[in-house]
């Protein structure tokens, strides 16, 4: 009989400290934030998780049907448009590339890519430019040629070094970059 009084007073006693507990957790989280509070033994795992969890509030989260309704509505106003590369070297470059067929032409990310350019003698190419910079630099252009031979009809890279060409490229597209910054102002 004593024994069951004893286990009942602990029972009492640990039932009311929990509720403290939970009640002290809720005050310190409040303080300190649920991922700071000193009282919680996190992992770093589970620490970086909650602060994701936190960082990720209910109007920053992408809701697709109320975000994606809004902008078929043309509501417009948190859609921000700008160029990520310079106009006159993007430009530049699209002068200089005019006369073969794009396969990829992205001004946000400055790539231009053309098709595969074919000559008489089992050889094929392509340019690749890269727009690096907003401000019109020397540095701001990057191009890159990307030759193949056929042989026995499989295009195998070409092992020849087109540094030269690479940089003459590069030198027209920085000129006509010039000359259209300079014809516009």
């Amino acid at each position: 009989m004593l024994r069951l009084i004893l286990l009942s007073v602990i029972s009492m006693f640990l039932i009311s400290c929990g509720g403290n507990l939970e009640e002290n957790q809720r005050k310190l989280d409040e303080v300190y934030g649920v991922c700071d509070n000193p009282t919680r033994a996190l992992t770093t795992r589970q620490y970086n998780l909650c602060l994701a969890k936190e960082a990720a509030n209910e109007e920053s989260v992408f809701n697709l049907t109320n975000d994606f309704s809004r902008l078929m509505r043309g509501g417009n106003d948190n859609i921000v448009y700008q160029f990520s590369v310079n106009e006159h070297l993007w430009a530049a470059a699209l002068e200089t590339t005019q006369e073969f067929p794009l396969k990829i032409a992205d001004n946000q990310g400055g790539i231009l890519e053309t098709e595969w350019i074919y000559n008489e003698s089992n050889q094929r190419c392509l340019i690749k430019i890269r727009i690096t910079s907003q401000e019109l630099i020397s540095n701001g252009v990057v191009t890159n040629f990307i030759c193949e031979i056929n042989t026995n009809d499989t295009w195998i890279k070409d092992t020849n070094s087109y540094i030269d060409e690479e940089k003459k490229l590069t030198l027209k597209v920085l000129k006509t970059a010039t000359e259209l910054k300079n014809s516009s102002s």
